[in-house]
């Protein structure tokens, strides 16, 4: 009975960090990047390894059998290709502002009007006198160029604040 428990709650804790992984790395939109000379091409890690890990610590432990880790593994693959062809889990959080909360919507017209931005949760970067588009809404609306303009300026931030230099 307690091998039972133990392979739910491993099973649970997979699930949740299968779903946490997914919203976090299937973001973006991937370019390919070929290095110049004179950089390295940046080795990117199995993003699967820690769930094998976790799966071969409870087959060791005897927690569970190996077909059981097998098929869990298989499972968790199918169900985030399933996820990721039904957008499930992935559309409303993509990186930038134009697919965080739903703002492709707002922005069909290309300007998120004041009538849009106060239906914006109160919490939201936008709604934040000192946020990053405080000094966009002199006017009560923000339009696709600026939301660019802000996108951009956010990026140089956290690259500077990356490599450690004034933004």
């Amino acid at each position: 009975m307690k091998k039972v428990i133990a392979a739910l709650a491993a099973a649970g804790v997979l699930v949740a960090a299968a779903f946490t992984a997914s919203i976090v790395t299937d973001g973006g939109v991937a370019i390919a990047q070929v290095p110049d000379e004179g950089t390295t091409a940046v080795e990117r890690p199995d993003r699967g390894a820690p769930f094998r890990e976790v799966l071969d610590e409870l087959v060791a432990a005897g927690t569970i059998r190996q077909d059981q880790a097998d098929a869990i593994e298989e499972a968790m693959v199918a169900k985030h290709e399933e996820r990721r062809e039904s957008g499930e889990g992935f559309r409303h959080h993509r990186r930038g502002f134009g697919g965080a909360f739903g703002l492709r919507e707002l922005l069909a017209d290309d300007v998120i009007s004041a009538d849009e931005l106060a239906e914006l949760p109160d919490d939201h970067p936008f709604n934040d006198p000192d946020g990053p588009a405080a000094d966009y809404l002199d006017d009560g609306q923000l339009t696709k160029d600026e939301l660019e303009e802000i996108r951009e300026q956010t990026h140089e931030r956290f690259r500077a604040e990356r490599e450690g230099t004034d933004a």
